[in-house]
């Protein structure tokens, strides 16, 4: 296969690769919030079962945080070797670099990385509370 078919279909994975990983965080963003949202309901009028179901909650939006931080991790990995291997055959095929690495500013990608370690520790900090809040209520 010629490195020009080879770079239409990089540069198309590499597409394909960013919009599945914006639809990914799209879909963890609205589950945190449903969890938000449960979080914050009262299903039960006893204090026991309800710090229960809210260190519940908590701990299962932490669980999906940090699955969430582990896709886009790999999915940035694949985004990173696309660019890179686009980079490759666009020198070998002579072709303006797709992917320049100099452009400046923070990778969009990178700054994502934010909102699953923000879920994280926000829902940590929730659980630590209700726990010493409810050992210790005074």
């Amino acid at each position: 296969m010629p490195d020009e078919e080879k770079l239409k279909i990089i540069i198309a994975k590499q597409d394909s690769e960013a919009s599945l990983n914006w639809s990914r965080n799209s879909y963890f963003l609205v589950v945190m919030g449903i969890l938000t949202l449960a979080y914050t309901q009262k299903p039960v009028d006893n204090l026991v079962q309800l710090t229960l179901y809210q260190i519940l909650i908590a701990s299962l939006g932490v669980f999906l945080s940090v699955v969430w931080l582990l896709i886009q991790y790999r999915s940035s990995q694949y985004i990173l070797y696309y660019k890179n291997t686009a980079r490759e055959l666009a020198k070998s095929t002579n072709t303006p670099d797709v992917f320049p690495p100099n452009i400046g500013g923070i990778e969009m990608r990178k700054l994502v990385y934010f909102l699953p370690i923000a879920f994280i520790v926000a829902l940590f900090v929730l659980i630590v509370l209700k726990v010493i809040f409810f050992v210790y209520p005074n």
